[in-house]
């Protein structure tokens, strides 16, 4: 939470809101209530299955996890390896069917990046409204069932992960200081989640923009659940952006940048989602927690 835009009052609001919906439900529906929204505001980050009460000495840690990965587990466990718990990055579960609750992180980042607060509401809310249409259909329930099949807990962090991400990148860069497109790609290659990939032959890539063009104002979209409007570049552009540093970008961002004459540097997903969640695996590692990365989870440690 420390490292949300959303900051001080804002923040207790979330909260405070979230206690005014469940304080007026009454029987079943106060049963329906996603009770964890009380203290936990990132929608997407939840304990999928198993007792919240469990004693966790030893983690496996993916950024996918699904049925085959929980199958792994199982079967790590059948040669003697501990495994008390399976956490995944991307969310699964009530925490995939809530990933549209968590954008509206994106108007506080958008404003930071210079876009107005009512313009960005404008922009968040109807793409927040599509994300959950087209993931109303899917098969949530999927890899929560295996995991309960296989008594493994089952837990998911995102938002929280790519938000520290983000502030970490933020942070490099601002020390860094890249000039030149090309300098940004070199300043991602310094950290060795980017170097892992690069080795893999997933670098960092510019997908709008040239290499040796000047980057200008930098903005880095690692949070809010997934991508934002395209409809974003517009405003950057007039805000004075010059470069998006993202996780992933479709093809239509990638358009509608070059037509406003925006960079996009896409960094490596995998090395992104790995960076933030690193930071989070050092401080359960501070506490004795053992860690089993997998399923593209570069392990890094930081002090």
């Amino acid at each position: 939470m420390a490292a949300d835009p959303r900051q001080g009052a804002e923040m207790s609001e979330l909260l405070e809101q979230a206690k005014q919906v469940h304080d007026r439900l009454e029987g079943e529906k106060e049963k329906l209530f996603d009770a964890d929204a009380l203290w936990n505001p990132y929608a997407d980050s939840r304990i999928v299955h198993g007792d919240p009460n469990t004693e966790v000495r030893s983690i496996m840690w993916g950024i996918d996890i699904n049925t085959p990965e929980l199958l792994l587990a199982d079967r790590l466990r059948e040669k003697g390896r501990q495994i008390d718990a399976v956490i995944g990055h991307h969310p699964r579960g009530r925490a995939g069917a809530s990933l549209h609750r968590v954008m509206d992180v994106q108007e506080d980042m958008m404003e930071s990046w210079g876009v107005p607060i009512t313009t960005a509401e404008c922009l968040v809310g109807p793409r927040a409204q599509e994300v959950m249409h087209s993931s109303h259909a899917a098969n949530h329930a999927r890899v929560r069932d295996a995991a309960a099949l296989l008594d493994i807990p089952l837990m998911c962090l995102h938002q929280p992960a790519d938000l520290l991400g983000q502030r970490f990148m933020e942070e490099h860069l601002e020390r860094e200081s890249p000039t030149r497109v090309r300098d940004v790609i070199e300043a991602l290659l310094a950290l060795p989640e980017y170097q892992a990939m690069a080795r893999e032959c997933n670098p960092p890539e510019v997908f709008a923009g040239d290499k040796n063009r000047r980057a200008g104002a930098i903005a880095v979209k690692f949070a809010g659940g997934t991508s934002s409007s395209k409809d974003v570049y517009e405003y950057l552009a007039r805000a004075g952006t010059g470069t998006v540093v993202c996780m992933h970008v479709p093809k239509s961002h990638i358009e509608e940048a070059k037509k406003h004459h925006i960079n996009i540097v896409v960094a490596s997903h995998m090395a992104s989602d790995s960076l933030g969640t690193n930071l989070i695996a050092d401080k359960f590692e501070e506490h004795g927690i053992t860690i089993i990365p997998c399923s593209g989870f570069i392990r890094v440690r930081r002090k």
